[in-house]
C-alpha cells in the first residue's frame, strides 16, 4: 500500500464518524423469510491478476462450493488480467487462456483495467466478443466505428432470488494525457472522461435497484474519494493500486473493497438485502494459497496453458541473483544501448515488472520482467533535451523514475521536491558535453507518454525492448556488473522505498 493510502486509512475512523450512514455487521443466520423480504448476496471479486493463473483451480472450487449451497453468488473482476505472465501475454491470440478461465469461472461482470489495452484493440475486441460476461465502464467513450463489443456503462443484474443490483464501472486515467496507463497507440479511437466526475452521473441508477455498486479500476485512494462524494453507493469493489483491504472498510457508509494482486487473495463481499435496500454488509479477503480443494477441470486447463517448454529455456546464467530496479533497469538499458548502438538509453521503472531475477535466467523470466511489447525508439537529443525528459519523469511522481545506460544523473531538489537542477555525467565521470547530439533510446511508451523537448521526432527501430534484452543475454553479457549498481540519484536522497 502507498504511503498516501496509509494516511487515508488512518483517517477512516474520523470519516466513519462523519458518515451519513453506518454499516452494521452481518447478524447470525436469520430465520428463513420470503426472498422478496430478505436475501443474502455473496460477491466474489479479484483484481490485477496480471496473468497469474495458478490459483484459479482453488478459486473455482471455492466459488462452485458456495453456489452449491444455494447462495445468491456473483463473481466480479476489477480489471488488469494481462501483462505479467508470458504464458498469457505471448499466447496466440494474446490473453486467450485468461478468457477461457474467466468464462469457466462464471464471471458475471468485469471492468476493464489499463492493462487490458496492452494486447491491442484488435485482440481486446476479440476477447470482449468471446467473453460470456459483459464489461462495464462509464468513462470509456468509443468514437463511432471504434466500439468495444459487450461494453456498457452499467448493468442491472438480477440474482436468482430476485435481488436487483445496479453496477457501473470506471477506469483510471493519467492526469497528464487523460489516457489510461498503457501505450497511447493502443487506445486510439477511444475517449476517456474523468472518472470521479463521470461517476456522479450514475446516481439515478439507485432508484431502480435494491443494491447499488461501483466496480472500479481507479485505485484505493480514488475509491475512498468516490465513497466520500457518493454515499448513494452500497459498495465499491476496486482494483489498480494492488491494495490489500482486509477487512473491507466503510467510508461515508460505503463499503470499500480490493483484493491485492496476482490472485494471492480472493475478495468476498456479503450483502444482506431487506425490503429493497442493503441492511448490512461486510467484506473479507481469503488467502488463496491456504485453500485445499481444487477444481480438477480448471487445474487441467492451467496445466495445459503452462505447458510451453520454450519459456523454460535458460538463455543466460548470472553469478548471483539480480535484484532491485537499479540493477534490473541498468541491465535492460545496457541491452538497448549495446544491441542498437546507442549512446544513451532510458527505461521507466513502471516497465520493470520483476523485483528479482534468479541466476538461471529463462525466456519466461525476460517476458515477465518486460511484458509490454514496447518498441525501441531512437531520438537524437542534446543534454538540454535529456534534462527535459528527466524533469518530466521526476515530476510525474516526485521521485526518481528513469533507469539509464550511457550516463549517470543527479536530480537536485529543495525540501518541497521542486527541481533545482539536473547534473549529467558521462561514462568517464565528467560532465556530459552540452554541445553535441546523442543517440538516445527509449521505449515507445516513454516516447509517446512523456512530455519533453526534442527536435528530432524519433524513429522506431522495429524491435522490442524485450528482444534487445534476450539478444544481450544470449550474446554473453557480463552480468557480474549488476551488483550494487546505481546510476540515478536524488540530492538530497528521496524516499527509501526503492527496490
Amino acid at each position: 500500500m502507498s504511503r498516501r493510502a496509509a494516511v487515508i486509512r488512518a483517517l477512516l475512523p474520523l470519516l466513519a464518524l462523519l458518515a451519513f450512514s453506518s454499516c452494521a455487521s452481518l447478524p447470525p443466520a436469520a430465520p428463513a423469510v420470503p426472498p422478496a423480504q430478505e436475501s443474502r448476496v455473496v460477491i466474489f471479486h479479484f483484481n490485477d491478476v496480471h496473468g497469474k493463473i495458478d490459483g484459479f483451480p482453488k478459486v473455482a472450487a471455492l466459488i462452485d462450493a458456495e453456489r452449491r449451497r444455494g447462495s445468491d453468488v456473483l463473481v466480479f473482476c476489477a480489471g488488469d488480467n494481462f501483462t505479467g505472465n508470458p504464458v498469457i501475454d505471448q499466447y496466440d491470440p494474446p490473453g486467450r487462456p485468461m478468457l477461457e478461465l474467466l468464462n469457466r469461472l462464471g464471471v458475471d461482470l468485469m471492468t476493464p483495467g489499463n492493462h487490458e489495452f496492452d494486447v491491442g484493440m484488435e485482440n481486446l475486441r476479440l476477447f470482449a466478443a468471446q467473453a460470456r460476461f459483459p464489461f462495464v465502464s462509464v468513462n470509456i467513450r468509443p468514437r463511432p466505428g471504434n466500439e468495444i463489443p459487450n461494453l456498457y456503462a452499467s448493468r442491472l443484474l438480477t440474482t436468482k432470488s430476485g435481488v436487483r443490483i445496479a453496477v457501473f464501472g470506471l477506469i483510471q486515467i493519467e492526469p497528464g494525457n487523460g489516457l489510461p496507463s498503457t501505450h497511447p497507440d493502443r487506445v486510439q479511437g477511444l475517449r476517456f472522461s474523468e472518472p470521479l466526475a463521470t461517476a456522479l452521473e450514475m446516481k439515478p441508477l439507485r432508484r431502480n435497484a435494491d443494491a447499488f455498486l461501483a466496480l472500479t479500476h481507479i485505485g484505493y485512494e480514488e475509491d475512498v474519494k468516490l465513497a466520500a462524494s457518493m454515499p448513494e453507493l452500497d459498495a465499491i469493489i476496486g482494483g489498480h493500486s494492488h491494495t490489500r483491504v482486509a477487512p473491507a472498510e466503510t467510508v461515508n457508509g460505503v463499503l470499500v473493497a480490493q483484493a491485492g494482486s496476482d490472485l494471492r487473495w480472493l475478495g468476498r463481499v456479503e450483502l444482506l438485502v431487506r425490503g429493497g435496500r442493503v441492511a448490512a454488509k461486510k467484506g473479507e479477503l481469503i488467502d488463496v494459497k491456504g485453500l485445499a480443494a481444487e477444481d480438477p477441470e480448471v487445474k487441467a486447463m492451467v496445466a495445459r496453458f503452462n505447458d510451453n517448454p520454450a519459456f523454460a529455456r535458460v538463455i543466460a546464467t548470472a553469478p548471483f541473483a539480480i535484484e532491485g530496479k537499479d540493477a534490473l533497469g541498468s541491465m535492460m538499458t545496457d541491452a538497448m544501448r549495446a544491441v542498437h548502438g546507442l549512446d544513451v538509453a532510458f527505461q521507466n521503472e513502471g516497465g520493470i515488472r520483476l523485483r528479482r531475477l534468479d541466476p538461471a535466467i529463462t525466456l519466461k523470466d525476460v517476458y515477465t520482467l518486460d511484458p509490454f511489447g514496447n518498441q525501441v525508439v531512437e531520438i537524437a537529443m542534446n543534454a538540454g533535451e535529456i534534462r527535459s525528459l528527466l524533469r518530466d519523469s521526476f515530476e510525474k511522481g516526485r521521485e526518481l523514475d528513469l533507469q539509464v545506460s550511457g550516463l549517470s544523473y543527479t536530480i537536485r531538489t529543495d525540501k518541497e521536491l521542486r527541481i533545482l537542477g539536473i547534473d549529467l555525467r558521462g561514462l568517464d565521470g565528467r560532465p556530459l558535453a552540452e554541445d553535441r547530439d546523442y543517440k538516445v533510446g527509449v521505449s515507445s511508451y516513454v516516447a509517446s507518454s512523456y512530455r519533453f523537448a526534442h527536435r528530432d521526432p524519433g524513429r522506431s527501430l522495429n524491435a522490442t525492448t524485450a528482444e534487445a534484452l534476450i539478444r544481450y543475454l544470449q550474446d554473453g553479457a557480463d552480468l557480474s556488473l549488476y551488483r550494487d549498481i546505481q546510476r540515478a540519484f536524488q540530492d538530497p536522497p528521496g524516499r527509501n522505498d526503492r527496490y
